[in-house]
This record gives structure tokens, C-alpha cells and sequence, in this order.
């Protein structure tokens, strides 16, 4: 048995495992533990429902891994808050201290090849797409609502959620913030540190900054893990 096989059994929360694949797959997809729950984590909520668009296997998505970025793991919670749904089209990593939040009748999409190394939430509560070979730093928050409405002298909700896309072979820097209704285009860089609250349309650049600063940086890039 080599080190990955062992650092597995003795890592994931068997008994949570269990719990929350047959919770959510039919019992053929079950019995191949599609989802390993790593300790530390915690179901704050456990409904609505994950789509497998690709085939099931062992550890397909990892809730709770420790990485880069992550806090003390003394303290660190997985945090798992779901009542939408969650499609997943291929392996899908979140780390320690990540919170998963998905509100009823929304939707979160994510691709294949999908990490988030730690301390980090996404939460929907309109419709969130994450595209595939994503790689996600820690301390990063992804929100499509404001949670609390805003109104007019009308009396006329002005903050309405909207949805997040985040293309195909995305890297997010640490610390960062993207907020309702943004589209980030494929092969694209957000530096450390940024908030994004506009939309971009051109591939291949480093973007960054916060408020009106928000810019184009360096074009004309590539990126690998």
C-alpha cells in the first residue's frame, strides 16, 4: 500500500462519507464513494442534490482536503450548506476552511479538474458556472447576491442576483472577491488581492485592482499548474 493510499484511509471521516454518498447518489453510484469527506468537516445543511456528468469513481470530489493557505487545522471547518444543486463534470477538490453555500432553486456548475486550496466560499444563490482546469487560491470569496435588497425611492428591488461565470483554465489569486454578475473569459489571472465587480471579455490576460481601477493588467499570457 503506498503513501496516497494511506494518507486517504486515515485522512477521510469514513463514517460522513457514508452518510452523505448515500444521501445524495442512487445506490449504484454510491458504492463507489464518488465523494470523500475529509475531517473537520461539518453539514450545516444537507439537501438538494449533486449531477454526475461524468462516471462515478472513488474520491471523484474531496470536501475538506488540507493545503496551502489553510488556517490551523485545530480551528479550520469544511462547511457544507447546501439546498440547490451542484453539477459536477469531472474531479472537484475543496479545501479545508472552504464553505460551500447553495441556495434553494440555484445552481453551481463546475468543470473538470476544479481546486480550491482552502478558506475560501462560494456561495449561490442565483447560478454560479466554473469552467474546467480551474485552480482557486485560499481566502477567496465568490458571491452572486447581496443577500439583503436594496431599494428604490419606488419601493423597487435594485440588487437582484446575478449569475457568476468563470470560464475554462482560470487561475484566482489569493484574497481575492467576485461578486454578481461577473463573466471572467478563459486563460485568465486575478492578482492577489483584487475585487471584481465588472465583467471581462479578453483571454489570455492577468486582470486586477479594486473599484475603478479594475483593469486589464498584462495580456498576451499562459498559465499551467
Amino acid at each position: 500500500m503506498n503513501y496516497k493510499s494511506l494518507n486517504i484511509i486515515f485522512k477521510v471521516d469514513w463514517l460522513k462519507t457514508i452518510y452523505f454518498n448515500l444521501k445524495y447518489f442512487p445506490l449504484r453510484q454510491a458504492v463507489m464513494l464518488p465523494c470523500f469527506i475529509y475531517w473537520h468537516s461539518c453539514f450545516r445543511v444537507a439537501k438538494g442534490e449533486i449531477r454526475l456528468m461524468c462516471p462515478a469513481k472513488p474520491g471523484l470530489i474531496k470536501f475538506g482536503t488540507k493545503g496551502l493557505g489553510t488556517v490551523d487545522i485545530k480551528y479550520a471547518r469544511a462547511i457544507w450548506e447546501v439546498r440547490g444543486k451542484l453539477i459536477v463534470h469531472g474531479t472537484v477538490n475543496f479545501g479545508l476552511g472552504s464553505k460551500v453555500c447553495i441556495g434553494n432553486g440555484s445552481k453551481l456548475e463546475i468543470g473538470d479538474n476544479f481546486c480550491v486550496t482552502g478558506n475560501s466560499s462560494i456561495i449561490c444563490q442565483k447560478g454560479i458556472k466554473i469552467g474546467e482546469d480551474c485552480l482557486f487560491s485560499w481566502d477567496i470569496l465568490i458571491m452572486d447576491t447581496d443577500f439583503h435588497n436594496v431599494l428604490n425611492e419606488s419601493g423597487e428591488q435594485i440588487n437582484e442576483p446575478a449569475p457568476i461565470s468563470i470560464g475554462d483554465n482560470v487561475w484566482i489569486g489569493c484574497r481575492n472577491t467576485i461578486l454578481k454578475g461577473v463573466t471572467i473569459p478563459n486563460n485568465t489571472i486575478v492578482a492577489a488581492d483584487s475585487l471584481i465587480t465588472r465583467s471581462f471579455t479578453e483571454e489570455n490576460t492577468v486582470i486586477g485592482g479594486r473599484d475603478a481601477n479594475q483593469r486589464v493588467i498584462k495580456r498576451g499570457i499562459s498559465w499551467k499548474i
